[in-house]
């Protein structure tokens, strides 16, 4: 995630003139470098299912009204020329830059760090894909459709996909890939997509080239997950230990160099399924870990694409602003930067099966201070990983001296005293002494977000002791349950209600990394999901979230941040899809090609 803090203009402009010498070096690759490596294996995750603590009453905010949202039917078929009269060229290398170094090439499994789809989205295809905005096609499919009041999606595969080790792609691998993301294949679900387990009730290969996947119940968010950069497809056969030493994909681009922790380097695969496509002979991934050093790589045309998530300093902006207004530089708000931020707690042990001792935290944090610390005058209010603007969001009108923790000036000085008051009748008379779980690398506002949390926390008497750890081994923590109080932001991938709940919040969960359960929760979960009505779905969410924040008090959420792309005008067929991280277009980069 590319983070400049707010009001430290001179010393990052310092820092960028030594940054270009440094990553002009970084990335200057050539052929003398060594071959493709094994990659690490990754460890396993295991979600854990606990029950919650006991509820506390509290009162409930209104509600905004509904917005419907239409199911999409199509399949992929893409124009070749973007802009009337402009003819896309083919040929050239782009680079990209990505935050840390992915530990294997199994995209459906890894989730510890947002960067990790940069390096595998091209390699793979998907049964749906997202390119531009809630578009959603079948990405392998000559047709398909919905039978069985929409309990059936029928699938016709496209013939002559082929692997990248010259297998044809047929029902078989669909099939086998899907069963792979629901943990039927090795017990290990995967984390980002294989809440699909809860929609799918059997996957069918009555042909060849015909795949028929059975829900539970009719759903347009399996469509939509499926569409997601985890939602690949492998050949038959295809296990954890062989994508720890390379991809088995049948996407645009294939693997051909790899610097172990520093770069990948791929090139267009020449039996590619879509006509014409992909455009690019090459592309880049390089590792580029801090955020000043990424800024100054966007600005000296060493990676063309740049997500920034909070107030770039001034004179860059103004350099920013003015390039667009050139033509030079394209930009587009991208929404919510990936996803959920908040102070997150075990709800299963001690000390935070507490509950107490959980409304404690909520009402002790800060938010306007949390906010201004972490992101300047960009932050924005979110109630359970929905920022605003967003169709299921909370008005932020809703939200200030109205939900608990929320409190500003004198509201915020009495949820202070009401927080102290708490910790005692939790039995922590002189407070309490409490691990604070976070991440060595990675965004790198993790550090000032958390030491923030520490500083507020303590002004009521809780005490806490950082225990940083690598990406891996906090995710792996996080799904064990293995800490206590853990400052954290997570990535969303589709922002439907049912990926919120039914990914994070009911029990067992595929990232319920909070050991919370609650059987009211489960049950809402299921009428939600089922329900087509959608002035009736957005009223079982508000349910659902006041159950969560406001009855248990699951965990403390904080302001996030809206996020804007940049990328250079050279760059054509640039798209976002619904994730500025996760959309399988926005990294497949088949349709991506350059000016000059």
């Amino acid at each position: 995630m590319e983070q400049v803090s707010k009001g430290k203009i001179g010393p990052v402009l310092r820092m960028f003139a030594v940054a270009v010498a440094l990553i002009m070096a970084a990335l200057a690759c050539g052929p003398g470098e060594e071959a493709t490596p094994t990659l690490a294996a990754t460890a396993t995750l295991s979600p854990t299912a606990i029950p919650t603590a006991a509820p506390l009453a509290t009162p409930t905010p209104t509600r905004p009204s509904p917005v419907a949202t239409p199911t999409p039917t199509s399949v992929a078929v893409f124009t070749p020329t973007p802009t009337p009269g402009v003819q896309p060229k083919k040929g050239g290398t782009i680079r990209f830059i990505a935050g840390s170094y992915p530990p294997s090439h199994d995209a459906q499994f890894l989730t510890a760090s947002s960067g990790l789809p940069v390096y595998n989205s091209r390699l793979y295809s998907n049964l749906f894909v997202n390119y531009e905005g809630n578009k959603i096609d079948c990405e392998i499919c000559t047709e398909w459709r919905l039978e069985d009041a929409g309990k059936t999606m029928v699938f016709k595969l496209q013939p002559g996909i082929k692997f990248h080790n010259g297998k044809e792609m047929t029902s078989a691998d669909v099939a086998y890939s899907l069963k792979m993301l629901m943990g039927q294949i090795d017990g290990i679900v995967s984390p980002r997509a294989g809440v699909i387990k809860e929609y799918i009730d059997a996957v069918e290969t009555p042909g060849a080239y015909e795949v028929r996947v059975k829900l539970v119940r009719p759903s347009i968010f399996v469509q939509k997950v499926l569409a997601i950069g985890a939602g690949v497809i492998y050949p038959t056969g295809t296990t954890r230990a062989d994508l720890a030493k390379a991809p088995a994909g049948s996407g645009p681009y294939v693997l051909t160099r790899a610097v172990q922790g520093a770069s990948m380097f791929y090139e267009r695969n020449t039996s590619y399924f879509k006509p014409g496509l992909p455009y690019l002979d090459s592309q880049e991934v390089t590792v580029v870990a801090d955020s000043t050093a990424s800024l100054a790589a966007f600005l000296t045309h060493k990676t063309e694409t740049l997500i920034a998530t909070s107030d770039n300093p001034g004179q860059i902006q103004v350099q920013f602003d003015k390039l667009v207004e050139q033509g030079n530089m394209s930009h587009s708000s991208a929404g919510p930067a990936s996803g959920a931020q908040g102070c997150f707690m075990a709800n299963d042990k001690p000390p935070f099966s507490n509950i107490k001792l959980r409304q404690a935290v909520n009402l002790t944090l800060d938010r306007v201070a949390v906010g201004e610390v972490t992101f300047g005058n960009k932050y924005v209010e979110q109630l359970l990983f929905y920022n605003q603007g967003l169709e299921f969001a909370t008005p932020k009108e809703q939200i200030w001296n109205i939900v608990p923790g929320w409190g500003t000036g004198a509201k915020k000085q009495q949820e202070i005293e009401q927080a102290k008051q708490l910790l005692k009748d939790a039995g922590y008379p002189n407070g309490i002494d409490v691990l604070q779980l976070g991440r060595t690398t990675g965004w790198e506002s993790h550090g000032v977000y958390n030491e923030e949390a520490q500083r507020q926390l303590a002004k009521v008497g809780i005490r806490t002791k950082f225990d940083f750890v690598d990406a891996v081994t906090h995710q792996n923590r996080l799904n064990d349950s293995a800490y206590q109080l853990s400052c954290y932001r997570y990535a969303l991938t589709t922002y439907d209600p049912d990926e919120i709940v039914g990914q994070y919040w009911i029990t067992g969960a595929t990232r319920n990394n909070f050991a919370y359960a609650n059987p009211e929760v489960d049950k809402l979960f299921l009428l939600m999901s089922a329900e087509a009505d959608p002035a009736k779905r957005k009223a079982l969410f508000f349910q659902i979230q006041d159950i969560i924040i406001l009855k248990d008090v699951a965990y403390a959420g904080l302001p996030h941040v809206n996020a804007d792309n940049y990328w250079w005008g050279r760059l054509q067929g640039f798209t976002q899809g619904f994730s500025i991280r996760f959309s399988s277009g926005l990294f497949r980069g088949d349709r991506l090609w350059l000016k000059d």
